[in-house]
């Protein structure tokens, strides 16, 4: 057994995935680290499936440029994704990937580390999260799971009772996971209207029970970032260019 000093374990700095944004990038120490569940919150149209692809892209970033030269796994719910745009991705990182190294990943190899799962229902999506872990088993090096969009997944139940339930054995499901095979994941999730008091405010929808259970919730708007469990507390990062994500 060996011993660390807390100052050493300070020093060990474990890779993470950057998600482009320098500010949210400082703000998430470093960007998306595994073993943690994030969530990206917009109205359609803000860029979260864009900065899902991104992920699926970075997360394979080599281990000389501070990456986890590691693999992707990509459920859709919503046929949001968009391989034609991933390819583009691919090739504007692995362009830039060549100016550090010329053992740097191609564009056709970083396509090949993002497996996809179409999930065209509830049952689909929760199947397949519970079977991950045999997948998960052939390939050890995916160290990030993307679901998009998980509202539109369990929302699909219109009965609010089970659809709590499916929604914390999807919880479980994706802890189990973590545990087992330290990687992160990273959920999209939509914005609805509730009423407060008198007044109806916009906030990320699946309940507060589900927030309780996500580590950190993303904010994006057209053109600015935000970090915060809930809308009325959540704070600002930073501006967002129109070519950021």
């Amino acid at each position: 057994m060996e011993y660390k000093t807390a100052k050493n374990l300070k020093a060990e700095k474990s890779p993470t995935i950057t998600t482009g944004i320098t500010a949210l990038d400082k703000c998430l120490r470093g960007g998306i680290r595994p073993g943690k569940v994030y969530e990206l919150v917009g109205k359609p149209g803000t860029g979260k499936t864009q900065l899902c692809m991104k992920l699926c892209l970075n997360v394979q970033i080599p281990r000389y440029a501070c990456g986890l030269a590691s693999k992707a796994l990509y459920f859709d719910t919503r046929k949001d994704f968009n391989p034609a745009r991933l390819k583009e991705l691919a090739d504007d990182l692995a362009a830039r990937l060549r100016c550090t190294s010329i053992s740097a990943p191609t564009a056709t190899q970083m396509l090949q580390n993002v497996y996809y799962v179409d999930c065209r229902n509830t049952a689909q999506l929760v199947a397949g999260l519970l079977n991950c872990h045999k997948y998960l088993e052939k390939e050890p090096n995916i160290k990030l799971i993307i679901v998009d969009s998980i509202s539109f997944a369990i929302r699909m139940v219109n009965n609010v009772s089970d659809r709590t339930e499916l929604l914390m054995e999807v919880h479980d499901g994706m802890r189990k996971l973590q545990l087992m095979h330290d990687l992160a994941f990273v959920i999209t999730n939509n914005q609805g209207y509730r009423r407060r008091m008198s007044q109806f405010q916009l906030e990320a929808v699946l309940g507060r029970k589900h927030s309780q259970l996500i580590n950190k919730r993303i904010w994006l708007t057209e053109n600015e970032c935000f970090v915060g469990k809930r809308a009325k507390t959540k704070r600002l990062i930073c501006k967002l260019l129109k070519y950021t994500l």
